[in-house]
């Protein structure tokens, strides 16, 4: 890793690459790059969306392929060329030596190098920055959540509310209410908020909840828990929301019930240690140790019969459903403004799964939730 006076290139597609998209700000899917050099910043893309980046004025300045065309001319290709004009405008500007992060794209790099000129991986370049979330992007989670929350809530009284038939299964309006239509209820309500289900949702019960990423399928059963995890994004600001809550209609059994306990004690544990001064590792040994001090084992990468312990206790999140750092062993001190999912869980075959999920920003005090909506098993 080199000095941070050095120049940078960030490159790829906005839409898909968020740091680069903090640099331009707009959700571009064509090839795109961004080159500090000099202290001055200057964005390649294509012609007709410059006077449109211009217009939000980012970057010092702006450029189409075509103001960097090497002696060998531009490739038809798109993104190649806009790889040959990086590693033509860094010619030009007498670059030798350009840092780089974790998304360039080996076409950019190639083109580079084939001019001589080195590249130095930064593994911190777009993750501190990001990590630390100012007032704009902290406004922006929270509306995500409380949309979140709006939709968390309507799925989990669909799921109470339905009437059980005498084999079990959950019915509504007439018709067997299934994890698929929980999930096409919510993304319809979502799209009316202007949120997309991009990564889709879970919406599990039964065995399918042992596995703790399993996204559901088929009818819902009284008296089964169903865990139901929502991760929408905010078309509008590409802000994403996170919030899980586990539902039963009818009684949950006693292992269910114990089982909820203790998730939501080290839910607790785990928030109160989410301050300054913390580590994400101490935050996460705080859930693991709540949970174990109820009986429960740690499974994890192995599916289990009776429910475990299978994942750490939560992620960052901001422009990526999944940011650095994680809560989980290994994980470094909390800055303040960082924002994260505290997300503890239990998950067996036997029995199904029970997981809740806050959202939560570090502050100077007590971490800030952005939730509002009880974590209870009975929204009847």
């Amino acid at each position: 890793m080199t000095t941070n006076n050095n120049p940078v290139i960030l490159a790829g597609a906005p839409a898909e690459n968020a740091t680069l998209f903090l640099k331009v700000g707009l959700a571009l899917g064509d090839p795109t790059a961004w080159l500090s050099v000099d202290g001055k910043s200057t964005v390649i893309l294509r012609d007709i969306e410059k006077d449109r980046a211009r217009t939000i004025g980012l970057a010092d300045h702006y450029a189409c392929p075509t103001d960097f065309e090497p002696s060998t001319g531009l490739d038809a290709d798109r993104t190649t060329a806009t790889a040959q004009s990086v590693a033509e405008f860094l010619r030009r500007a007498g670059v030798r030596r350009i840092r780089t992060d974790r998304t360039l794209p080996y076409i950019y790099a190639w083109h580079v190098q084939q001019l001589g000129i080195d590249l130095d991986y930064d593994d911190s370049l777009g993750v501190l920055e990001r990590r630390v979330k100012d007032k704009f992007q902290l406004a922006a989670l929270a509306r995500a959540q409380e949309v979140t929350e709006q939709a968390m809530e309507r799925a989990c009284c669909l799921i109470a509310q339905s009437v059980a038939q005498a084999d079990g299964t959950l019915h509504h309006d007439g018709s067997p209410l299934t994890s698929e239509r929980v999930k096409a209820t919510i993304a319809k309500f979502l799209l009316d908020f202007g949120y997309t289900m991009g990564h889709g949702a879970i919406v599990a019960t039964g065995p399918d909840a042992a596995d703790c990423h399993h996204a559901g399928s088929g009818a819902l059963q009284t008296g089964i828990p169903v865990i139901v995890d929502l991760f929408p994004r905010d078309e509008s600001t590409r802000y994403w929301g996170d919030c899980t809550r586990t539902v039963v209609h009818g009684t949950p059994s006693d292992t269910v019930a114990a089982m909820h306990q203790a998730v939501v004690s080290a839910k607790s544990a785990a928030t109160a240690q989410l301050q300054l001064g913390s580590t994400a590792e101490e935050v996460h040994l705080a859930a693991v140790e709540v949970l174990t001090q109820h009986g429960f084992l740690q499974s994890r990468g192995t599916l289990s019969e009776q429910p475990t312990i299978q994942h750490g206790t939560g992620h960052g999140i901001g422009l990526e459903l999944h940011e650095p750092i994680l809560l989980d062993h290994g994980g470094g001190p909390l800055l303040e403004g960082e924002v994260f999912t505290v997300e503890p869980g239990l998950y067996g075959r036997r029995d199904g799964g029970v997981r809740v999920e806050d959202m939560l920003v570090v502050t100077d005090a007590e971490a800030q939730n952005f939730n509002r909506l009880h974590d209870g098993l009975d929204w009847s």
